[in-house]
């Protein structure tokens, strides 16, 4: 083998030479002492001089440079000069690029070096000459995780006013948060149990919330007076703050947010137990002062502890995560939020309705009822959303369990048996959700379900859903309670849906020995398609303020269709692969769309 093209030699000789180039132009030394030595094979120090300052970089380069920007630390004694500056934080580490936004030139190494020594330059220099400070606000999370204990997550929502709120401690394996922060207690307790983790209501806590209108400014607050000064200006958090410090035990928290351009940033304070060293006028003795002067023991006054008696006390900052389903929603995804509001019944847990219920969650509905009779077994699990350590359980609860671990903050009920026994009991039961989706493939129970709809017994949207035999194809149906649309009008007398791709669909179901274990055969990878094109199609139909009752059709690979000899019906000969048609129904008659 060529040993160019040997990943470890590339390496080895870019590091040789990038060694040899600081040697000679910056004139740097080897670092002798490497605890990294496995993530950065070789640290060199270079003796730079910004705005006066003699400052000893150490520059580490990563073991897969230039693949990956060199780390740039200062020397302990020019931290110790330096220190605090925009993008230097207590690790000594110097940020110079947003990762996210800058990558390196790996056919350039030399010039990586060159220009990350320059943007540290004039990094320390702006720092140094104080005209960059505006640039700590802008990294407040940064900073304020530096000085911090633990770490919180909050779903509270932002307000213009202070607030009463809640802090729930909980205990998760391998998680570095350990409370959340909330409006409502109950539904922190379902967010929290639905992930599995473990809380004790008697260790809840109230906690005080607090919008600042304004960036908090450098140095960020350390003890009870700049807090004092943080608030002494905008008279309704300072008097909700005393007053809370006086109604409340310590340690007492704060949960803060500041807004900037529509985005929110969060973080907590907290305030501890006072208590003060003093010396006495009366022969030097040293007291410990735990109480307000002149009041008596155990009085808490929250203005004069801020402000006068334990102004020095430190306190406590706590970095908090946001993970309100909005904000992730807007973070991980395309922000859109229109259907976050909306509840939607699936009838039906197998493959389809399965996926279908996470494609929901997808597009931000996370209010669902889960209908099923059905247990999971190992014959479903290949295409399944839930797997093989949920054979046995009820799909709708399996359905449940992997959705809430996934998305905390919704909420889902289940009915473990047949939709047509919940109607009997209750013909109203499914009015109370925006959309009603049928995948379960079976026409009786979709004509009868919507012979309820056109007696305006059930009130709301159909969707049915099915796919044909290796999914060739898939179908949907929308039908809109004011259309009283009859789908029998859409099927031939013998059951046969008239929009079918293959020409005789159940001559590919397949059948094992034994009653009742014929099945359709389709793979998975299909499916998510037909699901992610449905999905798509059903926000579209959601909002949309004058929608129409519609069939749809999916048309999976229909070359592999024919290159296995199965018969497509005529219609669709000459269709494209993994294409989808939509036509209107109108007076129980189909026309283009």
């Amino acid at each position: 083998m060529d040993a160019r093209h040997n990943l470890v030699d590339i390496y080895e000789h870019i590091q040789k030479e990038s060694v040899n180039y600081l040697i000679d132009k910056y004139q740097a030394k080897v670092v002798q002492e490497n605890d990294e030595k496995y993530k950065y094979p070789v640290i060199l120090e270079v003796s730079i001089t910004v705005a006066g300052f003699n400052i000893k970089l150490l520059i580490s380069l990563p073991f897969n440079f230039p693949d990956s920007f060199p780390r740039f630390k200062l020397g302990d004694s020019s931290f110790n000069t330096l220190y605090p500056l925009p993008h230097l934080d207590k690790l000594k580490t110097l940020c110079l690029f947003d990762e996210v936004l800058a990558s390196p030139n790996p056919n350039n190494p030399l010039g990586i070096l060159d220009s990350s020594i320059e943007k540290a330059k004039d990094i320390l220099s702006a720092g140094i000459l104080k005209q960059n400070l505006n640039e700590y606000t802008e990294e407040f999370k940064t900073y304020w995780l530096q000085e911090s204990k633990d770490f919180y997550l909050s779903i509270v929502e932002p307000s213009v006013t202070d607030k009463e709120i809640f802090f729930i401690p909980f205990n998760f394996p391998n998680w570095l948060q350990k409370g959340l922060f909330t409006d409502n207690k109950s539904v922190a307790i379902k967010w929290v149990q639905n992930l599995g983790g473990r809380i004790n209501e008697e260790e809840f806590e109230k906690v005080l919330y607090i919008p600042l209108t304004e960036s908090m400014l450098f140095p960020f607050p350390n003890r009870n007076k700049d807090i004092y000064q943080l608030l002494k200006g905008k008279k309704p958090a300072l008097q909700a703050i005393s007053n809370y410090l006086t109604k409340n035990k310590r340690p007492a928290k704060v949960l803060f947010s500041i807004k900037s351009e529509n985005e929110y940033t969060w973080g907590a304070w907290e305030h501890v137990k006072p208590f003060k060293r003093i010396i006495s006028h009366y022969k030097g003795k040293r007291k410990t002062q735990t109480s307000l002067k002149g009041f008596r023991k155990g009085t808490q006054h929250g203005w004069l502890e801020l402000a006068k008696d334990f102004s020095n006390m430190e306190i406590n900052k706590y970095p908090i995560e946001d993970v309100r389903s909005t904000r992730l929603k807007n973070r991980g995804g395309d922000g859109k939020t229109e259907n976050h509001e909306l509840k939607v019944a699936v009838v039906g847990c197998g493959a389809v309705g399965s996926h279908i219920a996470q494609g929901l969650t997808d597009i931000g509905i996370e209010h669902l009822f889960l209908i099923d009779s059905d247990k999971l077994n190992f014959e479903n699990i290949n295409r399944h959303l839930c797997g093989a350590s949920d054979v046995g359980q009820p799909k709708p609860e399996v359905v449940k369990n992997k959705l809430r671990k996934h998305h905390p903050t919704s909420k889902i009920d289940v009915y473990n048996d047949n939709v047509l026994s919940l109607l009997t009991t209750s013909p109203k039961a499914l009015n109370s959700y925006d959309l009603i989706i049928l995948a379960i493939s079976h026409l009786p129970t979709e004509l009868r379900i919507n012979e309820l709809q056109t007696k305006e017994i059930i009130t709301k949207p159909i969707l049915n859903l099915w796919i044909e035999p290796y999914l060739a194809g898939g179908h949907a149906i929308w039908l809109n309670p004011e259309d009283k649309i009859s789908i029998s009008s859409l099927f031939k007398e013998n059951g046969e849906y008239k929009n079918q791709v293959l020409k005789d669909g159940n001559a590919y179901t397949k059948k094992e020995l034994g009653c009742n274990t014929s099945y359709v055969p389709y793979g998975v990878l299909e499916l998510r398609k037909f699901v992610n094109n449905i999905m798509l199609f059903t926000g579209q139909q959601l909002n949309e303020s004058n929608r129409k009752s519609k069939t749809v059709t999916w048309l999976g690979n229909l070359t592999d269709q024919k290159r296995h000899k199965r018969l497509l019906s005529p219609k669709w000969l000459g269709a494209t692969d993994f294409s989808l048609r939509a036509k209107n129904i109108e007076n129980n008659q189909e026309s283009v769309d």
